[in-house]
């Protein structure tokens, strides 16, 4: 089992609900026994991988309903997985107990159905809140639904758990961890992604994340620095 939590780069993979090419913070779940050929485009790829062999994976799983299809889970999942980097980050002894937590939740993400026909009519709105544009009217959304727009908020609540502005808002924020990975300051993120200003990101960010853009921005340094040592190691090969 490979869950890869995508935080930067230009990154390809045959997972369900991924774009041909992933530019922007996604969690995709391969389940034990499935094919992938997961792989970065860009080298400024960083990414967090939880791997564990497929005996362990089916004793820690006993009993519940099994999704063996390899998927990009909800947007809805990324906070949670975001803990597992704090977790990574902030090392304690209790580490272990909490990412085995953590890990649990995004399981139970896995198991979720896809879109039904059912939904169908909400995934036009999804797709052009995923596009962000502009930003759209409730009424230019219930128009691609098909509903009124005061039905439309409810039924969208209740399929994906947050109303439409607030799911623009958290895609907004999930895209500002590949830019403040990149290298891009924090003014210059939240102008981008329309933000009122870095104040605002900021606390945006922490609220989210459970950490500051600074911290997270060290840890892709660190990892660049990394990158960079290996690179000079194997030209000297």
């Amino acid at each position: 089992m490979h869950l890869v939590l995508l935080l930067a780069g230009r990154y390809v993979s045959d997972a369900a609900g991924m774009p041909e090419v992933c530019a922007e913070p996604a969690v995709i779940f391969n389940p034990p026994g499935t094919e992938h050929r997961d792989r970065f485009r860009s080298r400024d790829g960083l990414f967090l991988t939880l791997t564990m062999p497929a005996e362990t994976f089916a004793r820690f799983c006993d009993g519940m309903a099994r999704n063996d299809q390899a998927r990009r889970l909800p947007r809805q999942s990324l906070p949670t997985a975001m803990r597992l980097l704090r977790e990574v980050w902030n090392w304690d002894d209790t580490s272990p107990l909490a990412i085995e937590s953590i890990f649990s939740e995004l399981v139970v993400d896995a198991q979720q159905p896809q879109t039904t026909e059912a939904t169908d009519k909400l995934q036009r709105v999804l797709d052009r809140l995923e596009a962000d544009t502009t930003t759209p009217t409730l009424q230019e959304l219930a128009t691609l639904a098909d509903f009124h727009p005061v039905y439309l908020a409810r039924a969208f609540r209740k399929r994906f758990g947050l109303s439409p502005s607030d799911y623009l808002r958290k895609r907004r924020l999930h895209r500002s961890i590949s830019l403040i990975a990149q290298g891009r300051t924090l003014a210059s993120a939240a102008a981008d992604l329309g933000f009122v200003d870095e104040s605002h990101l900021h606390r945006s960010f922490v609220a989210e994340f459970g950490m500051t853009p600074g911290a997270f921005r060290r840890l892709a340094l660190g990892r660049a620095e990394v990158s960079r040592i290996q690179d000079a190691r194997l030209r000297r090969c």
